[in-house]
């Protein structure tokens, strides 16, 4: 039996999230994370979005993760100046 695997990330934040824990890709190595930076969202939030936080968004808590998932960058993008 070999050692072979697929794992398809929910979501293009959760793949940038993976990247960097998983395989300890620097944030801005990622094309996902630099778009993030290059709009203003602080280097500081970002990285503490990739271990899943509750956060509020349109006054209901949820995880960040089910916030961004099974949606793609831009929709991303445009939600994530909105996450408090």
């Amino acid at each position: 039996m070999g050692n072979n695997g697929l794992h398809a990330s929910a979501s293009p934040f959760e793949a940038l999230s993976e990247c960097m824990n998983w395989l300890g890709t620097p944030l801005e190595d990622v094309p996902f994370g630099k778009v993030m930076l290059d709009l203003g969202i602080p280097r500081a939030t970002i990285e503490a979005w990739t271990k899943d936080p509750t956060v509020t968004f349109d006054d209901k808590a949820t995880s960040l993760f089910d916030l961004f998932e099974d949606i793609d960058e831009p929709e991303i993008l445009e939600k994530a100046p909105k996450v408090q």
